[in-house]
């Protein structure tokens, strides 16, 4: 009686997993997952948010930035991590760790096109010319920034869902793009001169872009180099404003 009764709710288990099964095959095959639909549904997220924050970071190869004020270039300087939060549609704080000669910590607030700096971090705000370029209100503009990044992709195609750390199920779109379409991902702070490979992470239940590798194809090599990567984290839509902006 017991071996028949296990046999039974074995059965039953079975036959509860096939049905699931079915039913999220069904659910996948009615989400348009071309890479275009969810790409354009990505943005579509990115830009109805309120606010979202970001994790920047740049491995391999130091890759210089493309940092001029009022027309004259900066000394060189390679961006390694920085963390910012963006408030809809044109607010941005960024907190960064940049190398010159030495590692330098600084804060940087941007308002539609006025900027100010805190250097070293914490210390009081300035207004600050602004970076030929840098310019937050690009980042979420309609054909520009990520929307004309994400537009202007090639080859792109979906790879199969994947399981990533911490981010549940996602999609997986590889792609190549223009130099052009890196400078307003990055708010103009580099300037590749060639295409670059974009992996972009995109969750399965609530499409939201998560995560943006950039390859700088330029700096690939067979000198033993490890090629430069800038790494974009996408997180905690929606959440309240994490800094406190300058006066004026």
């Amino acid at each position: 009686m017991r071996e028949r009764y296990m046999n039974q709710l074995t059965r039953l288990i079975i036959v509860a997993h096939l049905f699931a099964v079915a039913g999220w095959a069904l659910a996948q095959e009615a989400i348009d997952s071309s890479p275009r639909a969810l790409l354009d549904g990505a943005v579509a997220e990115l830009q109805a948010a309120e606010s979202f924050r970001l994790e920047i970071e740049q491995t391999g190869e130091p890759y210089q930035l493309a940092l001029t004020l009022d027309g004259v270039n900066m000394l060189p300087a390679a961006l390694e991590s920085a963390a910012a939060q963006v408030i809809s549609p044109d607010e941005l704080h960024i907190s960064a760790r940049i190398r010159m000669f030495i590692p330098l910590s600084l804060d940087v607030y941007a308002r539609v096109d006025r900027q100010w700096l805190s250097f070293p971090s914490g210390a009081p705000w300035i207004p600050l010319p602004a970076f030929e370029g840098f310019d937050i209100s690009r980042l979420l503009a309609p054909d520009d920034g990520i929307d004309w990044a994400l537009s202007n992709l090639r080859e792109a195609r979906v790879v199969p869902a994947e399981t990533a750390l911490n981010e549940g199920d996602v999609w997986r779109i590889e792609a190549r793009a223009p130099a052009e379409a890196v400078e307003g991902l990055l708010f103009g702070l580099i300037a590749p001169q060639d295409d670059v490979a974009i992996d972009a992470y995109i969750g399965v239940d609530d499409g939201r872009l998560l995560r943006i590798e950039i390859l700088m194809l330029e700096t690939v090599s067979d000198l033993g180099q490890e090629p430069s990567v800038w790494h974009i984290k996408f997180y905690d839509y929606d959440a309240p404003r994490a800094f406190e902006p300058p006066d004026g």
